[in-house]
This record gives structure tokens, sequence and C-alpha cells, in this order.
């Protein structure tokens, strides 16, 4: 059986604008151009899946099902700009423990917060996903690290974090101003036309 391609994508920063630990569905915005970009993959023979840490669920700024009410919205938002995603995996995670107000169910060391690659691996048994044919677009080095842990080619967008989380120090294999160039970019370099 062949493999599937896919596209990861990062959430907060890449797809819908950046607000530091988005907790209601409510804030959640698009980026603009991203349900372009999404149309693009779509259309394209790629998988389109989300990886995202989502600390706030740790942090107890919102419970699990409050998390994928956001995904939920998101996925809203994208649907009625006629474009879908494929699957989205969470981290609802954080190692850094003793704050008043955290969630200590979630407050452990785990193996799916990025640039750990569980998402990544898990995504790779559900779809049997290539990844030497797969890509990460992000706005962190997290996301990039990510990417470089697991093998698969990295686009770091200008949106979001645009990268100044400096966490790691990774260079991507390309930098795109948003999510729609990253996409074309990507395409066009396998020789699919938007």
């Amino acid at each position: 059986m062949s493999k599937n391609k896919c596209i990861f994508l990062d959430r907060d920063g890449t797809i819908n604008v950046y607000k530091k630990l988005l907790s209601n569905s409510e804030d959640l915005k698009l980026e603009r151009k991203a349900s372009d970009a999404i149309k693009l993959i779509n259309k394209s023979g790629y998988l389109c899946i989300v990886v995202s840490n989502q600390p706030v669920v740790a942090r107890n700024l919102c419970t699990l099902e409050e998390a994928w009410q956001i995904n939920e919205r998101l996925k809203e938002l994208l649907d009625e700009k006629g474009a879908y995603l494929d699957d989205i995996f969470i981290c609802p995670h954080h190692p850094d423990r003793g704050y008043p107000e955290e969630n200590k169910k979630y407050k452990i060391k785990c193996d799916c917060r990025k640039p750990a690659i569980g998402m990544i691996e898990e995504a790779v048994k559900k779809y049997n996903i290539d990844l030497e044919q797969s890509y990460i677009i992000g706005d962190t080095t997290i996301d990039i690290k990510t990417g470089k842990s697991c093998g698969i080619k990295t686009v770091l967008v200008k949106t979001g974090l645009a990268g100044g989380d400096e966490l790691y120090d990774v260079k991507p294999d390309y930098i795109s101003d948003n999510l729609y160039d990253a996409a074309k970019l990507i395409l066009e370099e396998n020789n699919i036309w938007t």
C-alpha cells in the first residue's frame, strides 16, 4: 500500500492569529489567507494535519473539553471558507510543576509535547504517512526542532512568534511570510501547481 504525504501545521500563530495562551474559542481568529492556504493543501494530495501544544489545559486556564471546543471552532471557520483539516492532534501537558492553579493531572513530562515527536508518530501510524515526503509549517523554533527530530522538511512562517521564541538553535529549510506562501512554496517545489 502506498504511503501518504502530509503537511503538518502548527496552530497558534500559524493558522490562527497568535494570542498567548488562547483558552476561549471566541478569541480565535484566522490568519490572513490561512483558509486559502489550507484549500491549496486540500487539493494537492497532501494530508493537512495540525499538531499543537496546548499547555492551557495543564495551566488550568481551560479544560480539555474546552480546548477541543477551540479546535471545533477552528474547523467551523475553515469550513465556512471551503477548507478542512484531515485531523488535529494536541498535547495538553506541560512539564513545569509547582504553580498553585495548575491541573496536576496534566503537569507531566510526556512524549507528545513538541519538540518531542509523539503527535507526529501517532499521525504516521494512523494515516500511514511517509515522513520523507512530508513537511511541517510553524511559527516557532519548537516546530522547526520537531521537524528536524523526525526528518521532515521545515518551513518557518513570519506570523505569530516568527521564530522569536529562540528556544532552539535550529535553522528551517525554508522561511515564508505566512501560511499561504509556505503552502505555495511546498507545492511548487513538488511540481504541484497552485
